[in-house]
């Protein structure tokens, strides 16, 4: 996970079209030397070795072939069929944290973010850890999988009901992977931002 406060498209979305002052980036825990590497360039750019999820503690990550399809969730045999490199070649012990443990120590206590989740299916889990910093986070950006490609994963229908029940609408959604053969889109990236009109979490 990184939490960029500025030079990165990510943060400069948020803040121009969102209102938020920083932008958090969850990213895969097994790519942490190259994401420390890129974030020493950047003074405003804080890396932190931790994946992100719904508790505290430990888990248990498939490093895929490919290493950037590497998730906490199991890929299923459709989703290898698609990509063979996708296969995880071993596993990792890595430390996961709840992002509303970590928030404070990455922001400033009058500062908002933009959060962006692309965490081959584990969304809904980085999110239910951010559950007591939510009202500070005013948009969030997401990769969704049409159908479940990693067991247990939210899939595009939930997602929406999710994030409504969060307090968020969905405002934007482009194609993010598409079956190399068919050309179908599998995921599509979503970007929600708080209800104006109802900013207060239904759940």
């Amino acid at each position: 996970m990184s939490a960029p406060t500025g030079g990165r498209p990510a943060g400069s979305c948020a803040r121009g079209a969102i209102g938020a002052t920083s932008s958090l980036l969850s990213r895969s825990v097994a790519g942490y030397e190259d994401l420390a590497r890129e974030a020493a360039e950047d003074p405003d750019w804080d890396a932190v070795h931790s994946a992100l999820g719904a508790e505290d503690g430990t888990a248990r990550i498939g490093v895929s072939e490919n290493f950037v399809s590497s998730s906490i969730l199991e890929a299923t045999s459709a989703l290898i069929e698609i990509h063979e490199p996708i296969r995880y070649s071993r596993y990792e012990e890595v430390p996961i944290a709840r992002l509303d443990s970590l928030f404070n120590n990455l922001l400033g206590s009058d500062e908002t973010a933009h959060l962006k989740i692309d965490t081959q299916g584990f969304e809904r889990f980085v999110i239910e850890g951010a559950a007591g910093v939510l009202d500070r986070i005013r948009s969030i950006r997401a990769e969704v999988a049409v159908s479940e490609v990693y067991k247990g994963e939210m899939v595009l229908p939930d997602a929406i009901t999710f994030m409504a029940e969060r307090g968020y609408v969905l405002v934007d959604a482009w194609p993010a992977w598409r079956h190399p053969e068919t050309d179908e889109v599998l995921h599509f990236d979503l970007l929600f931002r708080q209800d104006i009109a109802d900013p207060t979490p239904r759940i």
